[in-house]
């Protein structure tokens, strides 16, 4: 359960979009993110599953700590 409130809002989304998961992807990537995290996954580049538009836009919204 270290990331159901990551797939709650993921489940939420979906309802609310009428389950059309691209409208969803960010709450799917942070979800993933999670569970790479905690090591309940295997670590894989977020790129090769399908989100290297979001994580663009992620690095473009926050300025990497030096």
């Amino acid at each position: 359960g270290e990331c159901s409130a990551f797939k709650e809002r993921f489940m939420e989304c979906l309802r609310r979009s009428g389950y059309e998961s691209a409208a969803c992807r960010q709450s799917a990537m942070a979800y993933l993110e999670c569970r790479m995290d905690r090591q309940l996954m295997a670590n894989e580049p977020l790129e090769k599953l399908g989100f290297k538009d979001l994580i663009n836009e992620k690095s473009e919204e926050k300025p990497e700590k030096s």
